[in-house]
């Protein structure tokens, strides 16, 4: 019998990391920004649990609470938790016969037959922690869904304390009834929304629907969930990076200080069709139906919401294409009459995504210039995001962010590796 499937993850990895390769943020509470937008991305418990900050927020709506308290607020240096991820992985492979990485901050494992499961995490996890001085959590169950499953478990039931695992069937079941249809792996919030329609808010409630019907509604994806919760392996965790594709793409930015004009509204919106679309074309996907949107702020004392949605005859991922439909979408967007109204948050969301590797040939589909975007996403991936881009994205950054710390990267940069006197 094959021996239980773990997943290790790095508890606050970005936040933690920044603690641990730089003493002198330890003990303080820290944030993390993306490096362009200004939103956090991580936070270490002293900023959350205290300072009541919340990830995926803009840093300035923070900003009173930033300078009364003294958090660290520091921009993400990915090359630098790339190097630390290297570190705590190759020792968490060091302990099982196979294992794959997931993400910068997640591994899973095959766990050795005929052991106690819940000592040798334990083991892991010690370990890595002595080596790295990185806080891991471990989780082990029958398949990839239900280790994803113990994984929210070990953090947010009380008494796993970041270890959890699922064996039997009354434990599983009794989590399975307590954690949202939404929070499972691979469930995305256009299906989450459909789900609690149908009257599904639970995983157990999911688990006990009928598969026929689930398989009309929502394909193949969701009886293979279905399965999976049953206990049976379906997804290859030797591929994660295969097992769940977007099926909804977004991407979307708030400003402080406001877009004054169409063309700073064009340009930022611009910058974001940009982002979905190497998203689309990094999974495979063509979108089929694209939003952009433009909003006032709700403290604002002028509101003004505005929004369209393009519905494609043949779905694609070209830039250039997108650009176009936004340029005619732009009238749509903006006020029609009076003054212009500063918009705070903006953004562009692929409604409906299609599998570009299932396409069927059209004889009147548009051509696509495949070549232009795939030298687009190489040199981007080679020298750096935004390396090259369409013109219609302009040169200018729109909307100032806030003022964040800088990283310090001894392993690539010479001249911040520290000076040693003796």
């Amino acid at each position: 019998m094959a021996g239980l499937i773990a997943i290790l993850d790095g508890t606050r990895f970005y936040a933690s990391a920044s603690g641990i390769l730089h003493p002198e943020y330890r003990e303080k509470p820290v944030v993390v920004t993306s490096g362009n937008q200004g939103i956090i991305i991580a936070a270490n418990r002293l900023a959350t649990d205290k300072c009541g900050l919340k990830k995926f927020k803009p840093v300035f709506e923070y900003k009173d609470k930033i300078d009364t308290l003294g958090v660290q607020v520091l921009e993400a240096n990915f090359n630098l938790f790339g190097y630390h991820s290297e570190q705590f992985q190759s020792i968490i492979k060091s302990h099982f016969p196979e294992s794959s990485s997931y993400s910068v901050d997640e591994v899973f494992c095959q766990m050795p037959c005929h052991i106690n499961a819940l000592h040798y995490l334990q083991k892991v996890r010690r370990n890595v922690y002595k080596l790295t001085r990185t806080p891991i959590g471990a989780a082990a169950s029958h398949n990839c869904t239900l280790a994803k499953v113990a994984a929210w478990a070990s953090k947010k039931q009380p008494g796993y304390k970041g270890l959890c695992v699922l064996e039997s069937l009354p434990e599983i079941d009794r989590i399975l009834s307590t954690i949202p249809v939404g929070d499972l792996w691979g469930v995305g919030r256009r299906i989450d929304a459909r789900l609690k329609h149908m009257g599904i808010n639970k995983a157990i409630e999911l688990k006990h629907a009928d598969v026929k019907k689930m398989k009309k509604e929502f394909g193949r994806p969701i009886t293979s969930l279905i399965a999976e919760l049953h206990g049976q392996r379906i997804f290859n965790w030797r591929k994660p990076d295969e097992l769940h594709i977007k099926d909804m793409i977004s991407s979307t930015r708030s400003i402080k200080e406001r877009l004054h004009s169409v063309e700073e509204l064009r340009q930022a919106l611009a910058y974001h069709v940009h982002e979905v679309c190497a998203k689309a074309r990094n999974q495979q996907s063509k979108i089929k139906t694209i939003q952009f949107f433009c909003r006032t702020s709700p403290y604002d004392n002028q509101k003004y919401s505005g929004g369209t949605c393009v519905k494609l005859d043949y779905p694609s991922s070209d830039t250039a294409m997108f650009l176009k439909l936004l340029s005619e979408a732009i009238p749509r967007l903006i006020p029609q009459k009076g003054t212009w109204i500063p918009l705070y948050k903006i953004g562009v969301t692929a409604l409906e995504v299609t599998d570009s590797r299932h396409d069927q040939g059209d004889l009147f589909a548009p051509i696509e210039d495949t070549r232009k975007m795939s030298a687009l996403d190489s040199i981007n991936a080679l020298f750096g995001k935004n390396t090259l881009f369409l013109g219609a994205k302009g040169t200018g950054t729109t909307g100032e962010r806030m003022e964040s710390g800088q990283l310090k990267n001894p392993h690539s940069r010479w001249s911040d590796v520290p000076t040693v006197f003796c």
